[in-house]
């Protein structure tokens, strides 16, 4: 690519928080041309419209200095004369679990450029026009740790038709230039490696139900850290020790009700006027007397979300005044009082002790703190939401359906005289993408979206709210008609559209709108499956749907709560992709961008491209086995030889920095496995990624080999033999019979011992020879008293090392246990994790809690990979597929057919058995060879006879 353009940004602030910039530019098309083309880049995010209609949205996730450019045709939009290229940028100002803005020293930017028939008509610089967009509120909450920001649109403050040409950008300010493509901080500028995701509109299946419903007095949110820990800006989790106040004032006596969201209260948590008001169920409630009273609420603790979120709620009619104790007139009610060195600190103890808030102003200049009003939140649409209580009021409410599709009917709403109208929404399925809505609206309407994933079906006022996620945007309307479409993507089943109207206003509100344009990754169906078992069937099509909503422009862990690209998920979530899509390149992008964590961390990192700092080591080892399998699985030569030299420097690392005296794998990272109570500290030697790195250096030997690195090859098997040795000597006990799950700072084992260890001890092929029977055995039924297996991600690693061990009737039962508890639970996805008891059938729902955090998690979907592969028994000989091996199986099915992708295309299949032996009909593509019973079958249609 070319580039003429310029990186430009707004006047003022490099690298703003929570910054909406629109900028602008018209030129000229001839009269006749064939092709119009824009490429484009920006910090953090774009949303580019053409002639007003909306293109597209990126740029996608990447390391400052390897920054990617996206290129689109517009030549259906453009048109001779004139045209307008129009681009919001919206900059994080923050690190997130997608954006490394410290270590990648981010800033705000934007470069573009439109070439018609090849030539660069209109390229980024001082001449385009540009201004902050007034409608979108700075002032909001984080979603998560692991995203950006929820948006609050207020539509009265909208600036008119500003993506089309001929609009009024007279007074707009002209650009600032930052440099030529290729400087700083973002480098050379690379080409989109992936496609562009979906767009589909989705619509509800129903209105569920609707109410009239009060919201608490108050709900408040702002950010602690830029106060308790001004000087850290990345994402990394930390402790945050200070308290919080606010001034109460009353006009009567009331019952004031103190609560929190997401992190809740614990009991000495709160003090009015100085005294500790108990905490039960994580609220604290106190009777006050009127006039003025301090509020102190100790906010320390460890954080992963760094805002603090209080509730108030009074009995309707009490009028309760929250005053800024250290300046009566400020905006914002709240005060923090930090940092402290701890919570036994005598000035944490004195400030905790304060019984006024006149007392507060006697306290040191530099522990007692107005916020920021940009480390605030307007709205708590979450806590508005969530603590809503329903009135008895019944909602007036006309032709409910009229908002359920695309055809132009409306669904009428009428103002509540007592309370806000409050809409329940079942998309039918998890979604995820962009939300739409169209309406006619009295000024000043407001509409508040939270997005969930769960209600109990048979108990649907048990809601599973997404607990540590905003998923919640806030929609203010102008008068009339409007169309708003969100700019932040999100996941969800359930959403409440809360209609606030304003006050003494008696018009309706006629709902057109209610949609998501699903945005995902555009795969194609190439995978196919159908056998005689009905669950299984929908199994496999819950799983692909998991894949398919968690692969955007990474694989992610979820399209709710984080939208990380957690690498060694990926490994997982790769192998499933291939099998149910066909698809390698979504895969070989995220092994590369995973590489890219080796310039700043001596592993790679375990999510990436993120501002929190952090190794999870079996992440990093998963890694090394995911480029492994991807060569395995595509041949593809040029991918290994890019990746080669990270494998290299990892796998160097791993010996020069982290083997130990006894010649053990011992570092100082996240060492987790599964989300089970096995023993894996933070530091020392744990068992299961000793295992792994054997694996490790067994399959990156094999990857020097295929590119004739002989001496990285024997190095690497030399090693692996001397950590096996090391694991049977150090790990085993032989009392147990099994291998410890890590060893004590004093070099003694750990007393508890997993089912999770043994597995991967017996995939990496660390189990000698006389002890295989036994393990082969714990991969089914552990012993008692080992820690099971509580994750689908973990029991993808069982099911692995079932097939290694030829036990395929064990893979379909335990298919059929786990993933059919999810379907007879109802679930349309794969959860994140198994339940710890097993409700026997939705009835017995309630008694067991929640099943799971995250109900859409693609680490869970191994079905999608395992059924085609369990009953095809198919295996790779060479690398690419150019001959793979099948041994066919039915277990107590009739019959299966289906198709699974190769890189040479579409490999179909058909079994029934027929008396006693097994009828397969393979079709196999262009460039590939099967081996069947020893035998060798080319290209082509065969049947064949199977005993067994």
């Amino acid at each position: 690519m070319e580039w003429r353009a310029k990186w430009i940004w707004s006047p003022g602030e490099e690298a703003p928080r929570n910054f909406y910039w629109c900028v602008r530019k018209e030129f000229e098309l001839p009269k006749r041309f064939e092709r119009v083309e824009i490429a484009l880049s920006a910090d953090t995010r774009y949303t580019l419209w053409f002639n007003g209609t909306l293109i597209g949205h990126g740029p996608i996730r990447a390391f400052h200095g390897h920054w990617y450019y996206d290129l689109y045709d517009v030549t259906e939009w453009a048109q001779p004369g004139l045209n307008a290229i129009a681009i919001l940028v919206h900059h994080y100002g923050i690190a997130t679990f997608q954006y490394d803005f410290v270590r990648g020293k981010g800033r705000g930017g934007l470069i573009a450029q439109v070439a018609c028939d090849g030539r660069i008509i209109a390229a980024s610089d001082q001449s385009w026009l540009n201004v902050p967009h007034p409608a979108f509120e700075r002032q909001t909450v984080r979603m998560s740790c692991q995203l950006g920001f929820a948006e609050h649109y207020d539509a009265r403050r909208s600036i008119g038709d500003w993506t089309q040409p001929r609009f009024d950008d007279y007074e707009w300010n002209e650009a600032v230039e930052i440099g030529d493509a290729g400087c700083a901080p973002w480098g050379e500028l690379h080409p989109r490696p992936i496609p562009f995701l979906t767009s589909e509109p989705v619509y509800p299946k129903r209105l569920m139900h609707a109410r009239v419903v009060r919201p608490p007095t108050s709900a408040w949110a702002f950010d602690l850290k830029p106060t308790l820990r001004p000087d850290d800006l990345t994402a990394n989790p930390c402790t945050l020790v200070g308290l919080i106040a606010t001034e109460l004032r009353l006009n009567q006596a009331a019952p004031v009700t103190i609560s929190s969201v997401h992190h809740g209260l614990r009991d000495g948590d709160v003090r009015v006027d100085g005294k500790a008001v108990p905490v039960q169920n994580g609220a604290a409630t106190v009777e006050l007397a009127p006039g003025s009273h301090l509020l102190c609420i100790n906010v320390s603790r460890w954080y992963h979300d760094w805002y603090f979120y209080p509730v108030l709620d009074c009995p309707p009619g009490t009028a309760v005044q929250l005053v800024n104790p250290l300046l009566e007139h400020a905006d914002y009610p709240w005060i923090i009082l930090g940092p402290f060195e701890s919570e036994s600190h005598p000035d944490f103890q004195a400030a905790f002790a304060l019984e006024s808030a006149s007392a507060i102003r006697h306290l040191p200049v530099a522990i007692r703190h107005s916020l920021d009003p940009l480390h605030t939140a307007k709205a708590n649409v979450f806590a508005l939401t969530t603590r809503a209580q329903p009135l008895p009021e019944r909602p007036h409410i006309e032709r409910p359906e009229g908002c359920l599709n695309a055809v132009d009917d409306e669904t009428i709403l009428y103002p509540s005289t007592t309370g806000d109208l409050e809409l329940w929404f079942d998309f039918g399925r998890e979604i995820v993408g962009y939300v739409e809505i169209e309406l006619e609206a009295p000024e000043g309407t407001i509409l508040d979206f939270n997005g969930f994933e769960y209600l109990d079906p048979v108990h649907p006022e048990r809601v599973q709210w997404t607990n540590g996620l905003n998923n919640t945007f806030r929609y203010v309307a102008r008068q009339g008609w409007q169309r708003y479409r969100s700019i932040v993507r999100r996941g969800f089943r359930y959403a409440t559209l809360t209609i606030r109207f304003p006050q003494d206003n008696p018009q309706p509100v006629l709902l057109r709108r209610f949609c998501c344009y699903l945005n995902t990754y555009p795969y194609e169906h190439r995978g196919v499956f159908a056998c005689s078992e009905p669950l299984l069937n929908t199994i496999y099509e819950i799983s692909r749907y998991t894949v398919r909503l968690c692969s955007e422009d990474t694989f992610v862990d979820c399209p709710a709560y984080e939208q990380t690209f957690w690498v060694g998920d990926a490994r997982n979530e790769a192998l499933f992709a291939y099998a149910g899509f066909g698809d390698y390149t979504l895969a070989r992008r995220c092994l590369l961008l995973a590489a890219e964590s080796l310039k700043h961390s001596p592993l790679v990192e375990s999510q990436v491209p993120s501002g929190w700092e952090n190794i999870l080591t079996a992440w990093s080892l998963l890694w090394a086995i995911a480029c492994y399998e991807h060569y395995l699985f595509t041949g593809d030569k040029e991918f290994l030889q890019t990746i080669y030299p990270a494998i290299r420097q990892q796998n160097e690392t791993l010996h020069t920095r982290y083997i130990n005296s006894h010649g053990l794998l011992e570092i100082q990272a996240w060492n987790m496995l599964d989300w089970a109570p096995m023993d894996t500290p933070g530091a020392g030697v744990v068992a299961h990624q000793n295992m792994w790195l054997v694996k490790v250096w067994n399959c990156t030997a094999q990857l020097a080999e295929w590119l004739g690195e002989t001496q990285d090859a024997l190095t690497w098997r030399h090693w692996a033999q001397e950590l096996r040795e090391a694991i049977n000597r150090f790990l085993w006990n032989e009392q147990r019979g099994a291998y410890t799950d890590c060893l004590k700072p004093d070099g003694s084992q750990s007393a508890t011992f997993s089912q999770q260890t043994q597995v991967v001890a017996y995939l990496c092929g660390v189990v000698p020879e006389a002890h295989r029977a036994r393990f082969e055995q714990y991969l089914i039924q552990p012993p008692e008293g080992f820690v099971r297996i509580g994750s689908p991600f973990m029991m993808a690693f069982a099911l692995e090392a079932l097939l290694q061990a030829g036990n395929r009737p064990s893979i379909l039962e335990l298919i059929r246990r786990w993933w059919g508890l999810m379907v007879r639970m109802g679930a349309t996805t794969c959860w994140e994790t198994f339940p710890s008891q097993e409700p026997s059938n939705p009835l017995h729902a309630k008694e067991v809690g929640w099943f799971t955090r995250s109900h859409c998690h693609a680490w869970s979907a191994a079905p999608l990979y395992f059924l085609p592969v369990c009953l095809l028994g198919i295996r790779p000989l060479e690398p690419g597929f150019k001959r793979f091996a099948i041994q066919p199986f039915l277990g107590e099915l009739e019959w299966v057919y289906g198709a699974l992708p190769i890189p040479q295309g579409r490999l179909d299949f058909a079994m029934e058995r027929v008396a006693d032996t097994l009828q397969l009909r393979l079709t196999i593509p262009e460039g590939a060879v099967a081996v069947v019973d020893g035998k060798e079958y080319p290209p082509g249609i065969h049947n064949i006879s199977h005993r067994g």
